[in-house]
């Protein structure tokens, strides 16, 4: 569904956007695809830690079809322009909490994350909790910063620290600046979830500057050592159509850049 005029201005404003049974209709085929990405990389969760695959949906045919799919593209071009850049995403199970951290410090252009949790989730049951705004810079974020240490410097556990808690079914949607604070309390330890990293398209020179620094090897995108292997896109590329490479183009004329001007090993 296209967003509503209000609905861009609460994103923008608060940073942050709940979008109920979104893919609910697609929800079994999803959370199926979810499955087998982990099986097929041999990857068996042991409820102790997070277990995390990068890149995610680039490694499903079926799910690299939601960047085509008309619901998911209206959301994402409402909030970041037609044109807007695919970067990759993560595909998780989650165990235990998430103390209060942000993605991204991005300061020029529009980095947002698409998030998909597979479970029932709740405040007390790990569901995303964001402070609205907090993706805004100023004095306001600078004391923001503080929840990162809640209890040393505010008196209070993360878990009391206000805000809103997303509480989510299979289906509905959030999506987040990645400059905004989140943090998940009380969950299980095999929560499922995967996201679409996107970026508005990087047009004056300090916002390909910025898209540069996040692709890089040392950039957030590939902030996972080893779990980022060559030809992982190979995928989402090979089957996309001539309307998702528009979403693919800019991050794929960036890589050649940084092939052409690396230097001689």
């Amino acid at each position: 569904m296209a967003l509503t005029e209000q609905q861009c201005t609460f994103f923008e404003s608060f940073g942050y956007l709940y979008l109920p049974s979104l893919l609910t209709a697609e929800i079994d085929w999803i959370t199926e695809e979810h499955r087998l990405i982990f099986e097929k990389k041999g990857v068996k969760h042991d409820d102790t830690k997070r277990s995390m695959l990068v890149p995610f949906i680039d490694q499903s045919e079926r799910l690299c079809t939601l960047l085509d799919h008309p619901k998911v593209l209206e959301v994402l071009q409402s909030l970041l322009g037609d044109d807007f850049n695919y970067v990759g995403g993560d595909g998780n199970y989650y165990s235990g909490d998430t103390g209060w951290h942000p993605d991204g410090a991005h300061r020029v252009g529009l980095y947002a994350k698409f998030h998909l949790y597979l479970d029932p989730l709740t405040r007390d049951t790990g569901c995303i909790r964001v402070i609205p705004g907090s993706h805004l810079f100023g004095p306001w974020r600078d004391h923001v910063e503080k929840v990162r240490r809640s209890n040393e410097a505010l008196g209070i556990s993360g878990r009391d620290v206000p805000g809103v808690a997303a509480e989510t079914q299979p289906g509905d949607v959030v999506v987040f600046n990645h400059n905004i604070y989140h943090a998940s309390f009380g969950g299980g330890p095999r929560r499922r979830h995967f996201c679409l990293n996107v970026t508005s398209r990087a047009k004056t020179e300090a916002e390909i500057n910025e898209l540069d620094s996040y692709l890089r090897p040392s950039g957030r995108a590939h902030q996972w050592p080893g779990k980022y292997p060559p030809g992982a896109q190979d995928i989402m590329r090979k089957t996309a159509s001539s309307k998702r490479m528009r979403h693919l183009e800019q991050v794929i004329e960036r890589e050649q850049y940084y092939s052409a001007t690396a230097p001689p090993a």
